[in-house]
């Protein structure tokens, strides 16, 4: 059996509410399991969630509404650990083989990206994939910046002997939140998606959108215009 498990915490602090906040009309966290139910690449579409009004919304949008425990319910706990505690449930040992985690900040991913994603790692059954986007400015030129002093120190200066150009050095990728996909044998074994193997799956950036800061949800409010 498959599994796609999108964990949603509620407390939040840059952005209040934000797994049930409205976007377009809707609550944040419909918009990630209508997509995992629209790609229908899932047996089970599970939200774990501390937060009674999520699960409300989840079982209403069809998604089965786990409630977490209040061990596995701060802020610094990571997802991962509560995947890793809901597969080991004695209910849920042996149930599935493949796992899904989709986060719900990311609602623009899409059912064909998730289908994608599914498909790559079914190749083999064994490599993880994890969704990422393009660097929108090349880490190579970073920074360390002393708020008190205004200090600037370059990270890596011999970049900046060679050139000031973006372009000027190779693009760099990171993983975006948005898709997560491993076989349920492996990931109880590493209790992570990033052991190699590992295959990539590349996000535009419109539909790799995480939602973090206040000024995200601006952006996201004009582009989900496009999806209805």
């Amino acid at each position: 059996m498959t599994l796609c498990f999108i964990p949603a915490r509620g407390g939040s602090k840059r952005i209040p509410g934000k797994n049930i906040r409205s976007l377009a009309g809707r609550p944040l966290i419909e918009w990630t399991i209508a997509a995992a139910k629209d790609s229908r690449c899932f047996d089970s579409v599970v939200v774990s969630s501390d937060d009674e009004d999520i699960l409300r919304i989840a079982n209403g949008a069809g998604a089965i509404a786990d409630r977490r425990s209040p061990e596995l319910s701060g802020d610094r706990v990571r997802f991962v650990e509560v995947l890793e505690e809901f597969l080991n449930r004695p209910e849920n040992t042996g149930k599935y083989t493949t796992v899904t985690a989709l986060l719900p900040t990311c609602p623009f991913r899409n059912a064909v990206d998730i289908r994608a994603a599914v498909e790559l790692h079914t190749l083999d059954g064994e490599t993880f994939v994890v969704s990422i986007s393009a660097y929108e400015f090349p880490p190579e030129f970073a920074c360390d910046f002393d708020v008190a002093s205004g200090a600037l120190n370059l990270r890596q200066p011999e970049i900046y002997a060679r050139s000031t150009q973006s372009q000027s050095v190779k693009p760099a990728f990171h993983p975006n939140g948005a898709i997560y996909v491993g076989s349920v044998e492996r990931f109880l074994t590493t209790r992570s998606f990033f052991a190699s193997p590992i295959i990539g799956t590349l996000l535009p950036p419109e539909r790799a959108l995480d939602l973090d800061h206040p000024h995200q949800w601006e952006i996201a409010e004009a582009l989900a215009l496009k999806h209805l």
